[in-house]
C-alpha cells in the first residue's frame, strides 16, 4: 500500500487529492449540535505527501515508532485518519482500526490484543478511550485529533504521553527521517470487525492482500483521475478503505463527508448549509444498503407529497424506469427525467455515474428504484472483511439479478451444504438448474487469518482459524457461511445463508435476511428483524416504524387523533401493518415465510443504541434481548 500511495504521489502531483470541509459554526439547537460548514478545502497529492511524512517523522519521534509496530486508530472517517494510516505505512507498522461506533469494552478489547502503545484517537471519543486507558499497560502515547479539553487530558494515566496530530506533523516537519517501507507479506491491517455478535475479531490484513483486492476492483470499473469521490462511509471498514486506495491509486479526487452532513437534510446541519454530496459533486459514490433504503423512502415520501397529477407522472417515470432497467439502461426516459428526477438527482450533486452497494443484501426493489431516480448504474458487491470486501461485482452495464461476477484476483468455490439441501449437483435438477453450495472465496485477498495474542489465547478464534480457512488445489479459501448459486452467465446469487437459516416445526426452513429484505420494501418500515422458533409452525417479526406513512395508515383506521406512542400499542395497527406486509410479499415469499405476528417501535436501530453495526448489519442477539418480551408476546397468543 506504501507502493500504491508512492505510485500515485509521483503520477498526479498538483492534482487534487483529499478535500475536507471546515467547521464554521457550531451551535446548540434544541439539543442537538447544527454545524455551519464552508466549501471542500483541497489539498494536492505532493501536499498530502509532505503531510503524511511529516505525521511519520513525527511519530518516529514521539513514540520511537519502528517497523513492525501496531498504531491504533479509532476515529470517525476524515482526512486526517488517511493520512495517519499513511504514515503508519510509510514507516512499516500495522494499522488497528477500530470503529468510531465500538464503546469503551470494544476499544480496550483491541488495544490490549495487540499491545498497541499509540493510539490516534479522534478528540471526541477520548473519553471512551479515557475509560479503559488504566486497564490498557501497554499505552504510552495517545495521539488526538480536532480539538480536546486539557481537563480530559489531564484524565490519562500517569505515565501515558498525550499529543494533538497537528503537534506530531510538526515535531516531524523539525526532525524528518526516511520511510522504512512494508514487505508485501507484512501485516498492513489488523481490522476489527464490529460483529453480530460477541467481542470484535481482529482480521489480519497484510498488504499483499488489501493490494489484491484494489487491482480486482480497478478491473470491475472505468475510474479515472477525472471522478471525484464522496468518503463518508467508516474508514475501519474494508470496504471503505479499499474504495480510497482505489481512487488515490487512480489519481480520482476524495472529498471527506459524514453521514449526518451528506444532504441539505443532514440531521447535524445547520439551516441554510449545503450537504456535503450538493456541494462536492461526487461522481462515484459507495452506500451501505440500509442508506439507500433510507435514501428511497425519502424521495418515497417527496413522491406521495406531491398533487394527483403530478404522482401519475412520477408512476409513470418509475414504470418506464423499471422497463429501462430491464433493457440494460440506466434511468428513466428524457421525458420523465427532465420532468421528475433532474431534481432527485440533485440531492447528490447530480454528477454521479456509478453506485456501489455493498456489505448487505440490496433487493432488487430499492436497486430499480435507485437507478430510475439518479439515471446511474447501481451495482452490489459482495465481499467480507476476511476477504478485503472482494469476491464479486456487478459490471456497469450488467442488470443480472445476483451480486455479480468473480473479480479478477479472486476465485469462488461451492460446497455442498447437506443439513440445509443445497448442492453442486442441483445444476442437473429440472427444478433448479444451478449448481448450489456454501460459497468459498478464495484467491490473493483471503486474509491471514484471526488475530489471536500469544498473551490472550482464544479457543474459538483458533478453531475459527482451523475451520474457517482452508487450501483447495493450492488455493486458500475462506468459507462465508453464505448460500450461493451460480447462473448460466457466471452471475454469482445469495439465496441463503447459514447462520440465518431456521426450520420451523413443519421443516420447512425460513431465511430471516430475506423475509427482512422483502418486508423493508413497504414504506412502512424503516428497520426489520424476522424471528423464527424451531419448536413453533410460524414465524414474527419486529417492525421500526417510519413516522409519517404509519400516522397516514391510523388515519385510514380511524385513529388519526391518537399519539404515536398510543398507536404503536393498538393491536388494529400492528395488524394493519401485517397486512400491508402480507401483501408486499405476495409471490416473493412463501406463505410460511410471512410474518403471522408483528410487534412494532418507532426508536430508530442505529450503531449508537447497538442495534445494528457499523455496516448497518443487524445484530441479532441484543434486538432479541431488547425485544424479548414482545417475541415471547406473540408466540403466547398476547402479543400484536
Amino acid at each position: 500500500m506504501y507502493d500504491v500511495f508512492e505510485f500515485a504521489i509521483a503520477r498526479n502531483g498538483g492534482r487534487p487529492a483529499m478535500g475536507e470541509r471546515a467547521i464554521e459554526k457550531s451551535e446548540m439547537v434544541d439539543g442537538f449540535e447544527k454545524l455551519t460548514l464552508s466549501d471542500y478545502k483541497w489539498s494536492t497529492f505532493t501536499q498530502v505527501k509532505q503531510r503524511v511524512g511529516n505525521v511519520a517523522s513525527g511519530l518516529v519521534d514521539l513514540a520511537s515508532l519502528k517497523k513492525g509496530d501496531r498504531v491504533v486508530i479509532y476515529a470517525d472517517t476524515k482526512m486526517e485518519w488517511q493520512l495517519a494510516a499513511q504514515a503508519v505505512f510509510a514507516q512499516g507498522c500495522s494499522v488497528v482500526t477500530i470503529y468510531a461506533t465500538l464503546g469503551p469494552e470494544g476499544v480496550e478489547h483491541g488495544v490490549k490484543q495487540t499491545q498497541a502503545e499509540v493510539v490516534i484517537c479522534d478528540g471526541k471519543l477520548l473519553k471512551n478511550l479515557l475509560a479503559v486507558a488504566p486497564n490498557c499497560p501497554s499505552l504510552k502515547y495517545v495521539v488526538t485529533m480536532g480539538d480536546v479539553s486539557p481537563d480530559a487530558v489531564k484524565k490519562l494515566p500517569r505515565g501515558v504521553a498525550h499529543e494533538k496530530l497537528r503537534d506530531v506533523a510538526a515535531r516531524g516537519a523539525r526532525k524528518p527521517v526516511e520511510a522504512t517501507p512494508p514487505a508485501p507479506e507484512d501485516t498492513a491491517v489488523i481490522m476489527y470487525t464490529s460483529g453480530t455478535t460477541g467481542a470484535p475479531k481482529g482480521v489480519v490484513l497484510s498488504h499483499s492482500n488489501v493490494c489484491a483486492t484494489m487491482a480486482g476492483l480497478k478491473s470491475a470499473g472505468n475510474f479515472t483521475n477525472k471522478d471525484v469521490y464522496l468518503a463518508y462511509l467508516p474508514l475501519a471498514h474494508i470496504m471503505e478503505m479499499a474504495a480510497e486506495m482505489v481512487m488515490l491509486a487512480t489519481g480520482a479526487a476524495i472529498g471527506y463527508g459524514s453521514p449526518q452532513t451528506l444532504t441539505d437534510t443532514g440531521l447535524k446541519l445547520a439551516a441554510g448549509t449545503r450537504g456535503d454530496a450538493p456541494t462536492l459533486k461526487p461522481t462515484f459514490m459507495v452506500f451501505a444498503p440500509a442508506v439507500l433504503d433510507r435514501v428511497r423512502q425519502a424521495v418515497q415520501a417527496k413522491f406521495a407529497a406531491a398533487s394527483p397529477t403530478l404522482r401519475r407522472i412520477i408512476n409513470a417515470g418509475l414504470a418506464a424506469g423499471e422497463r429501462e432497467f430491464h433493457a440494460g439502461r440506466n434511468g428513466s426516459t428524457w421525458f420523465y427525467n427532465a420532468l421528475v428526477f433532474k431534481k432527485v438527482q440533485k440531492l447528490i450533486g447530480g454528477r454521479v455515474r456509478c453506485m456501489i452497494s455493498g456489505s448487505a443484501p440490496l433487493s432488487r426493489e430499492t436497486q430499480v428504484f435507485m437507478q430510475t431516480c439518479f439515471r446511474c448504474p447501481l451495482r452490489q458487491g459482495y465481499g467480507l472483511t476476511e476477504t478485503g470486501s472482494a469476491g464479486t461485482i456487478g459490471g456497469f452495464d450488467d442488470t443480472d439479478e445476483g451480486v455479480g461476477q468473480v473479480l479478477t484476483s479472486v476465485r469462488v468455490a461451492l460446497k455442498d451444504w447437506d443439513e440445509g439441501g443445497y448442492r453442486f449437483s442441483d445444476a442437473r435438477d429440472p427444478a433448479v438448474r444451478m449448481p448450489r453450495g456454501e460459497v468459498l472465496i478464495g484467491g490473493p485477498v483471503v486474509c491471514q487469518g484471526y488475530y489471536v495474542a500469544p498473551h490472550m489465547p482464544d479457543k474459538e478464534l483458533e478453531a475459527k482459524n482451523a475451520t474457517e480457512f482452508s487450501v483447495i488445489d493450492g488455493v486458500r479459501y475462506f468459507h462465508t457461511g453464505d448460500i450461493g448459486a451460480f447462473t448460466d452467465r457466471g452471475q454469482l446469487l445469495i439465496v441463503d445463508r447459514k447462520k440465518d437459516l431456521v426450520k420451523l416445526q413443519q421443516g420447512e426452513y425460513v431465511a430471516l435476511s430475506k423475509v427482512e429484505n422483502v418486508m423493508k420494501q413497504s414504506p412502512l418500515v424503516a428497520s426489520a428483524l424476522c424471528y423464527a422458533r424451531s419448536s413453533e409452525s410460524y414465524c414474527v417479526a419486529l417492525v421500526v416504524v417510519n413516522p409519517k406513512p404509519f400516522l397516514k395508515l391510523a388515519e385510514t383506521q380511524g385513529l388519526g387523533d391518537q399519539s404515536l406512542e398510543a398507536l404503536l400499542k393498538a393491536k388494529v395497527m400492528a395488524d394493519a401493518v401485517q397486512a400491508e406486509i402480507a401483501a408486499a410479499a405476495k409471490g416473493k415469499l412463501a406463505p410460511f415465510e410471512v410474518p403471522k405476528k408483528i410487534a412494532l417501535d418507532a426508536e430508530p436501530w442505529t450503531p449508537e443504541n447497538d442495534m445494528v453495526t457499523a455496516a448497518f448489519k443487524l445484530k441479532r442477539a441484543n434486538i432479541y434481548k431488547q425485544f424479548q418480551g414482545a417475541i415471547d408476546g406473540m408466540y403466547k397468543g398476547k402479543g400484536r
